[in-house]
């Protein structure tokens, strides 16, 4: 998964020169499914927008993310990010998807947004 702000920058890189317009990468982007290439964009209730394998299920990134939070007992979207590679924004969103399922439950405070495993659901009584 890799933001488009980030695919952008990769693309404009490697071209040089020749700059793609943002417009054009968009529009690109919307195409893939169409194609029946095997990316396709997918723009998340916060308005990121990424671009994402088919073979990476969004339901391998939340079980992914609730074992680390589990194995880490909390977590905040910077840590998630450097432990997973990716970008904060990119950790955020799996720490709210996470969270929307019941996997993690969220602490903001003064000292900023934490998730932790949620042992609301998931603990016996």
């Amino acid at each position: 998964m890799m933001s488009l702000t980030d695919v952008y920058c990769w693309v404009n890189r490697a071209r040089g020169m020749e700059l793609l317009s943002p417009d054009d990468l968009l529009n690109a982007c919307k195409m893939l499914e169409a194609l029946g290439l095997p990316v396709r964009l997918k723009i998340f209730d916060s308005g990121v927008v990424v671009l994402h394998l088919l073979s990476h299920s969004e339901e391998e990134i939340i079980l992914d993310t609730t074992k680390l939070l589990e194995e880490k007992k909390s977590l905040t979207a910077d840590e998630l990010s450097q432990l997973v590679a990716v970008s904060v924004v990119l950790a955020r969103e799996r720490l709210f998807a996470t969270e929307r399922v019941g996997g993690a439950c969220r602490d903001d405070s003064t000292q900023g947004l934490r998730f932790y495993p949620n042992w609301f659901l998931t603990r016996p009584v």
